[in-house]
Parts: structure tokens; C-alpha cells; sequence
């Protein structure tokens, strides 16, 4: 993994100084080698994190006759399947780098060679040729990428940080992003908190030339859903999941894996343990005093010690969390909604004193059903019968029931009368009144950018209109991407350490999508293909195990010390009172802290959007 940058300026080169500082910025990405590679227009910036070929695979790489040359951040799993293709066409390599099939590909099969890789990737490649500047995202989003234009100039980054360092561009709040976060968590793509900063959506490519940027698609749709017997599906997974584990696992330097009390970091780490002599070196983290639902550290022992694994825990602590905080928001640039994403910070932090490399669970809930939405998304054609007389009754009794959150927001499933509005509610984490006596921004226009950018997603699924296809697809392709990958990738990789998400294989993936959404989901059974196909697979304790999601006590802190924090950052009169209403701030905090309702969410969300407009927007 690495840190990439691309400025573009047709008038004058990037100077020295202000190379050096994107160079700077991005050095925890990549620790082990810098380079600043200039040609005309074009400056490309490398900060490299040395996983294959540490000897020679040092970036920029150049094409064979000097017009193209590359910076990329990532892995591609089938580089060598790549490699021998390009060979044989004729085709001669430099180095022994994965990333180097990504400007030979280029080269035999223009910019939509992409599609051909299995990997996690980012880059930006220059054609001197066609005074061509081509970046791209991997198809789902794993490693993030920034760009901006202004005044002529054009920037592409792993991070924001890249151009504000440099000052490329004045940081402000895009109040568009900020409504889109109130609702769902986090800000969709091509849209980021920066004004006038744009993230390439996930499968995305970006050309610039003389003639202007196109920013474009390459996301393809599922295909034909598979017929069979569950039986012989479950089978079938099994075998691809462990192979996407085998390919994963590539890398010349030390790895390892993060190991929750949870179902998919075990499937993992039993996959790893079954494609190595080694036992893999395990990490978890814990939460003293909170029980074992979030306190995973005696479960993960407990899976660890049945699979066989080399395993360390750490903990946090209450007193920790918002100085970790406030170290993570710096680093990840933009609010997620994640509570857990300080944890996965001080996790990265202690797994990288040992690795450089960890495979983790992310990418398995979404495609294959396991989170509680997904049952809602299994009800909305039955929701959807609900006489429209009833609905207001029912949202009403539900709104007086103290702290059911859940209740709750079920029960709104039961407004909305246009099937894509009762789809993309099952992810709203807070009612429009609340939203709209929190800030006075651009609600309608948000909401309408929001319903038009599932709606392309979508388009993808052709005519179906199976309500549960639509909600797994959706967090697939629209959420993960920009929320937990977002996160996942900033806090690794801000303790220069690189994180593999197996689930997400594009090779396992293809298969995945071809499941009828009703055989990964039956009935209300979360993931109920997926746990059949690893019965056998993981220890039984591991199997049966409830789910609890990676998460922090942060429910329990908003009472005490994270709801007195909230408090304080949202004093009458501070510089974020002029987009957030204080007053309404602390009416959430009260009545959470009361018992009166579960606001944790937006609670969360509110207490990360401050931390974030301190850091970047009010900067003391």
C-alpha cells in the first residue's frame, strides 16, 4: 500500500516546496521510499508502503518506450496470470512489482483494461503520448481517491490531506455532504464534507485532457442469477471464499489478521490457517467492563485457541476514546459515523508493531445479508401492504415508546408510498423533523441527489423489484464503499499498515451477486447460505455465536462523559453553532442520557462532525 498523488497543471510544474509537502502528507501511507516524478504538465507524487518486490518495485513505474508512467496504491491479485498474458504479447517487465501489469495493461488494452484486475487498488498514470492523465478506483471502493479542479489545475490524491498541505484548495464545508451525513452516516461519492473536493466513486475511472475530465463507470452488473440447489451454492462458496483467502495472502513481508469474537474473521483466519504451514498472527481489541458483547477478547481467545493461531489483545478504554478521537478524525478526513473506527485506529496502531499486513472481515455483512436492515428489506413487500390510513397511528405509537429505537424506525417503513423512498428509509439513522431542527441546509436538494444516485446503482439490477436484492446491493455498492472501506483504509494505513478484505475478492464477488438475494437471506435468517457453507469450516462456538457487530460502548458513554463532550463542543455561540442548532443538540443529549430515547447514532454522528470542523475547518 502506498500514498499517491497526480497534479496536472498545464501553466506551471508543481513547486519543490509544495511536492514536498504532499510528499509529507502522505508519508504514513507509505514510509519505506518517497519519489516526485515530473514530466511537462504532469507531477506524480509516490510514498510507498514496500509489500512484493521490496528490492525493485519502487514508483513511479514507466512503460517501456518512457511515455506512460504510474503511481498506484494497492495489490492485484492476479498480477501474474496479467504478467504472463502481456509476455506473450510482447510485452517486457522491469520489475517483479504486482503494480507493474497496470501500465503494461494500459498499454495493450487502453483505459478499460481495469476490468481485468482482481484487486485492491488506486492510481493515477500519466500518457505522455496523449497528454493523458487517467486515475481509477478498484471495483469496490477498498482504497479511497480525492480530486479537485480549479483555475486550470488539476489534483488526485489518496487523501485530502495531499492538496491541503500543498494548499491546493481552501477548506470549507460542503452543507449539501452535511445533510446527506445527518441522514445516512456518511457522504456518498463523488460528493465529500471538502467543498469543491470530489471522491472517484468505487469502479470509477477519471480521464483528463485537453478537452476536459470525464469521470465514468466501469461497475458491472451482476449477470444471470444462479439456479441450484442450496446444497451445492454453499459448497461452491466455500471453495471460492477459501481461494480469495489463498490470494490474498500474498506479500513478502510478515501478515496477519484481525480476529473479532465474530463469524467472519473466523472464516478467515481458519482459511489462512488451512493455506499455511504457519499458525497467522491474530489481533483483537476489547472494552473492560462492558460484558462480552463488546468486550470481544475472551471470544476471539477462545477462536484463536480452537483454529490455532498466534494471538495478542489490547484495550480501550473509556478515558481513551475521544483523544483517539481526535487523532482518528484527523486522519480520516471525513466524518464516517463509525464509532468503532477509533478502536480500528488503536487496533492498527498495535497489529502494526508486529505486521504489516492484515486480512480483515469487512465486506461480509453487505453482500451476504447480515445486518438487521436486511430483514427489513426482506418485510417491505409485506410492509408495503400496510393500509396508508394506518401509517401515522402506527409511527406515532411507536415514537412514545421510550428507547426502541428499532421499533422505531420499522415503524416508518410504513410511510413512505414510492418503493424506492421505502428502500433507502431503511437507512436513515434519524426522522426528517429532527434532521430539519438541526440544520437549516439544503435538505430537499440533498434528498433528491441521494434518491437519484441509488437509483443509478440500482440500474444495474435491471426490472427487479425485489425490495431485499435492491437493500444488499445498495450497501454493497453505495455504502460500504464510502463508509466502513473509508474508514477501514484510513485507520490502517495511518499506522502504515496494509488491510485486505477477502470478502470483496472480485473473483468470490462475482459469484456472490449471482446468489438470489432470498437464498442468502431466507426468510429472516441472516446470512443463512453463507453460515451453511461454513459449517464445518469454523469452530462450531464460532458458528453459533449471536452476532454483535464491531463496535465500542459508546451508547453507554453518551450518558456520561461523551454526552457532557457533546456539550461543550456545542456551546451557544462556537463557530459550528452556525450549521448545527445547539439547542437541539442538547435536547438529543438530555433525552438519550434520560433513558427517554436511544439517539446514539446521530448523537455519534454530531459529536464526530465537530471533532471533524475543528480539525479542518475552524483549525486553531
Amino acid at each position: 500500500m502506498c500514498g499517491v498523488a497526480a497534479i496536472l497543471d498545464p501553466r506551471a510544474p508543481l513547486g519543490e516546496e509544495a511536492a514536498a509537502a504532499i510528499c509529507a502528507a502522505l508519508r504514513h501511507r507509505g514510509p519505506d521510499g518517497e519519489a516526485v516524478g515530473r514530466y511537462g504538465a504532469a507531477t506524480l507524487i509516490h510514498t510507498r508502503l514496500a509489500i512484493i518486490d521490496l528490492a525493485g518495485g519502487d514508483q513511479p513505474l514507466d512503460s517501456e518506450d518512457g511515455r506512460c508512467h504510474l503511481v498506484a496504491n494497492g495489490e492485484i491479485y492476479n498480477h501474474l496470470e496479467l504478467r504472463a498474458e502481456l509476455e506473450a504479447a510482447g510485452h517486457r517487465f522491469a520489475t517483479h512489482s504486482d503494480c507493474e501489469v497496470i501500465v503494461h495493461g494500459y498499454e495493450e488494452w487502453g483505459p478499460d483494461f481495469v476490468t481485468r484486475l482482481n484487486g485492491i487498488f488506486a492510481f493515477a498514470l500519466w500518457d505522455e503520448g496523449r497528454r493523458r492523465l487517467l486515475a481509477a478506483r478498484d471495483p469496490f471502493g477498498v482504497k479511497p481517491l480525492y480530486w479537485f479542479e480549479r483555475e486550470g489545475k488539476l489534483g488526485v490524491a489518496s487523501e485530502v490531506g495531499a492538496f491541503l498541505a500543498a494548499d491546493l484548495i481552501e477548506p470549507a464545508v460542503d452543507e449539501v455532504s452535511l445533510e446527506h451525513f445527518l441522514t445516512w452516516r456518511f457522504t456518498p461519492s463523488p460528493r465529500t464534507m471538502f467543498k469543491g473536493v470530489s471522491r472517484l466513486p468505487a469502479a470509477s475511472l477519471l480521464l483528463a485532457d485537453g478537452e476536459g475530465v470525464e469521470v465514468r463507470s466501469y461497475r458491472a452488473a451482476p449477470g444471470e442469477r444462479l439456479g441450484g440447489k442450496p446444497e451445492a451454492l454453499a459448497e461452491e462458496l466455500t471453495g471460492r471464499f477459501e481461494a480469495a483467502v489463498g490470494r490474498q495472502m500474498m506479500s513478502d513481508v510478515p501478515y496477519g489478521a484481525f480476529l473479532s469474537g465474530g463469524l467472519d474473521s473466523a472464516a478467515i483466519v481458519a482459511a489462512m490457517r488451512r493455506e499455511s504451514d504457519e499458525p497467522p498472527l491474530t489481533f483483537t481489541i476489547g472494552f473492560p467492563g462492558h460484558g462480552d458483547s463488546l468486550d470481544e477478547r475472551s471470544a476471539a481467545a477462545e477462536t484463536a485457541g480452537l483454529i490455532g493461531t498466534r494471538h495478542h489483545a489490547t484495550a480501550m478504554e473509556q478515558g481513551d476514546f475521544t483523544a483517539e478521537l481526535d487523532a482518528c478524525v484527523r486522519h480520516l478526513e471525513e466524518p464516517t459515523g463509525a464509532a468503532s473506527a477509533p478502536a480500528a485506529f488503536q487496533l492498527s496502531r498495535f497489529a502494526a508493531q508486529s505486521v504489516k499486513v492484515v486480512l480483515s472481515g469487512q465486506g461480509a455483512d453487505e453482500p451476504l445479508g447480515g445486518y438487521e436492515r436486511h430483514q427489513a428489506g426482506a418485510m417491505l413487500d409485506l410492509i408495503a401492504r400496510v393500509p396508508s390510513a394506518l401509517a401515522r397511528p402506527l409511527v406515532a405509537a411507536a415514537e412514545a415508546v421510550p428507547r426502541n429505537e428499532r421499533l422505531k424506525r420499522a415503524a416508518r417503513l410504513v410511510g413512505p408510498d414510492d418503493p424506492l423512498d421505502r428502500v433507502l428509509q431503511i437507512f436513515e439513522i434519524a426522522d426528517a423533523a429532527t434532521r430539519a431542527r438541526l440544520t437549516r441546509g439544503p435538505a430537499a436538494a440533498a434528498a433528491a441527489e441521494r434518491r437519484g444516485l441509488a437509483a443509478d446503482v440500482l440500474a444495474d439490477l435491471g426490472d427487479t423489484s425485489d425490495p431485499l436484492s435492491q437493500v444488499l446491493y445498495l450497501d454493497t455498492h453505495m455504502f460500504l464503499p464510502d463508509s466502513l472501506l473509508l474508514y477501514g483504509d484510513k485507520t490502517s494505513m495511518a499506522a502504515s499498515l496494509e488491510q485486505r478484505v477477502p470478502f470483496l475478492d472480485v473473483e468470490l464477488m462475482r459469484f456472490v451477486e449471482r446468489i438470489p438475494a432470498r437464498v442468502r437471506v431466507r426468510g429472516l435468517k441472516r446470512k443463512w447460505l453463507y453460515r451453511k457453507a461454513l459449517e464445518g469450516f469454523v469452530p462450531e462456538s464460532a458458528l453459533n455465536r449471536r452476532k454483535h457487530p464491531f463496535a465500542t460502548p459508546y451508547d453507554d458513554w453518551f450518558r456520561t462523559s461523551l454526552g457532557a463532550e457533546l456539550d461543550r463542543l456545542y456551546a451557544p455561540g462556537s463557530p459550528i453553532a452556525e450549521l448545527i442548532d445547539p439547542a437541539e443538540v442538547h435536547r438529543l443529549t438530555d433525552e438519550h442520557r434520560r433513558g427517554r430515547a436511544d439517539h446514539k447514532r446521530i448523537l455519534y454522528c454530531l459529536l464526530e462532525f465537530a471533532y471533524w470542523h475543528r480539525a479542518f475547518i475552524a483549525r486553531p
